[in-house]
């Protein structure tokens, strides 16, 4: 069982500062801040919602419990790097290549196999970490909706808004993130 989804290592921005910035109508650096605040926010949103990282290179750390046979869905996953335990003494060790390996099931799952393992049972209960190249290039409805995500949150600052009437605009954030969406059947 998976843990938790992976952490990563930040890579580059789906949308740029400048594009941003563009897209908003904002010509001068009194907000630069605010907006990479946002576009920070909306980056983990929008992961979060598609279980996948838009990133064509960044590192994905998964955690097990135990050696099984686990899919590694929030990706797309690009290689393993390393994958890592804590012995009876508590010290990190490295599992040798030669006891694992994983294969693309498709462009969202991956899914790595382990044999010959060491027993974990007698060890404490740090979980097993697998280190992973993943990520995946945004497409043009990832950064569209990333941009119109943005631009919502930098116009309505507030968390109530009175004396309106809200709709959802049909080409929202969530129909242009369908086709991304990686839907996971185990939870």
């Amino acid at each position: 069982m998976i843990i938790t989804k992976p952490t990563y290592t930040r890579g580059t921005a789906v949308v740029s500062l400048a594009d941003m910035k563009e897209f908003l109508r904002v010509d001068h650096s009194d907000e630069d801040t605010t907006i990479t605040s946002l576009l920070d926010a909306a980056s983990v949103h929008i992961s979060d919602y598609c279980n996948r990282h838009f990133t064509a290179s960044s590192t994905a750390v998964f955690y097990l419990e135990r050696w099984r046979t686990a899919s590694l869905a929030f990706g797309p996953v690009t290689g393993v790097t390393n994958v890592k335990y804590d012995d009876t003494s508590g010290t990190e060790r490295t599992l040798d290549t030669s006891k694992y390996y994983f294969e693309t099931l498709t462009d969202n799952t991956t899914r790595i196999s382990f044999h010959d393992t060491p027993d974990l049972e007698d060890y404490n209960a740090s979980p097993v970490r697998i280190t992973c190249a993943a990520g995946k290039v945004a497409s043009a409805s990832v950064e569209v909706a990333t941009k119109l995500l943005v631009t919502h949150w930098y116009e309505n600052r507030r968390a109530v808004v009175t004396g309106t009437i809200a709709t959802e605009m049909p080409m929202s954030v969530r129909s242009l993130l369908s086709s991304e969406r990686i839907i996971d059947m185990r939870q």
